[in-house]
């Protein structure tokens, strides 16, 4: 019970941040920004998205809808977005002056602009990215270059980093972008850095629909093992589900390990009443059989209770299962999968 009694103090932190909003915040807030009066709260704002974790970051922006935008970002750290989207969600309505986002959006504009980034000018309209499909062709490693770099690759992985983030916006970088490397010098098949989302977009178009993907293999010892798992299988799809939660059910074995005729009906409804008990709370991720034992996948918010017994209580009666839980923003545990 450690862990989520440590987890659930960012929620009251939460709940602290929105009482000051609604006290105090929104209107501090207003006034100094439009006055250009930065000092006025910078450090008032940036104590209270600290209270909720340390490592979120904070903007404010021009509106969409709303005269402001009021952003608090994970900063691309997985372990801090569930915080971020607890934050979003227990915001008030947008109203006239604020909106509230988790993450960064998207501002292409700013590849139009000279900017200074550590003491160095960077004209970002030179910026050239070399795109490459993964292997898995769900995603891209992307090779960023500008003629300004020099191999200071602390220093320039940053601004890859912050560049990506203005042309797809923080999630879609999470979400399609498997690696970033900083290159010196160009190369022939670089595309401008303004063309990306364009190929990020025709990428998406070609994958399947969300669906169930089937593997089979077999274990190191030889034993046949088949893993039903649910495809595109991404943690920034549901950055609230942090929780992984295991259930093991040791079934009836024919020689291979894998489940005997009998056996079938009773794991099919374990899982059919797993995924009814959860509910809209989680989501299962995935299914693993070999050797005699399902393991089911899921996932939840950590912050909810009810998630977590629901698959507890759902379990508790039945022979030969078990459950076990873990915290695990970024779904760690079932990249093997992917």
């Amino acid at each position: 019970m450690g862990i989520f009694s440590r987890r659930r103090a960012g929620g009251d932190a939460i709940s602290a941040f929105w009482d000051w909003w609604a006290d105090d915040g929104e209107e501090l807030l207003t006034t100094a920004t439009r006055a250009g009066d930065f000092d006025a709260y910078v450090d008032v704002m940036t104590r209270r998205v600290r209270a909720m974790a340390r490592g979120l970051e904070w903007e404010t922006r021009t509106g969409t809808d709303a005269e402001h935008t009021l952003c608090v970002s994970s900063g691309g750290d997985a372990a801090l977005r569930p915080v971020a989207e607890r934050w979003y969600r227990a915001s008030p309505p947008a109203g006239r002056r604020w909106e509230f986002v988790p993450a960064r959006s998207a501002k292409p504009d700013m590849l139009d602009s000279t900017i200074t980034y550590r003491g160095r000018t960077f004209d970002l309209r030179r910026t050239r990215v070399h795109a490459a499909a993964t292997r898995a062709g769900d995603g891209f490693i992307l090779s960023v270059h500008h003629p300004g770099f020099t191999g200071q690759w602390d220093d320039e992985h940053g601004l890859c980093v912050l560049l990506l983030e203005w042309l797809l916006g923080e999630d879609d970088v999470e979400r399609w972008v498997r690696r970033v490397d900083c290159i010196v010098h160009d190369v022939v098949d670089s595309i401008p850095a303004a063309e990306v989302p364009g190929r990020v977009r025709d990428l998406a178009r070609t994958l399947p629909e969300p669906g169930w993907l089937v593997l089979q293999g077999r274990h190191g010892s030889g034993a046949p093992v088949t893993v039903r798992v649910l495809r595109p299988l991404r943690w920034i799809d549901h950055p609230r589900f942090d929780l992984h939660t295991t259930v093991r059910a040791v079934f009836d074995a024919d020689e291979q390990g894998l489940p005997a005729p009998g056996a079938v009906a009773g794991l099919d409804e374990l899982e059919d009443t797993l995924v009814r008990s959860l509910g809209i709370r989680g989501m299962l991720v995935a299914v693993e059989t070999s050797r005699g034992a399902r393991t089911l996948h899921f996932y939840s918010d950590s912050e909810d209770q009810n998630g977590r017994d629901a698959l507890d209580m759902a379990v508790r009666e039945r022979r030969s299962v078990t459950a076990r839980h873990a915290v695990d923003p970024g779904w760690k545990k079932v990249q093997d999968f992917t």
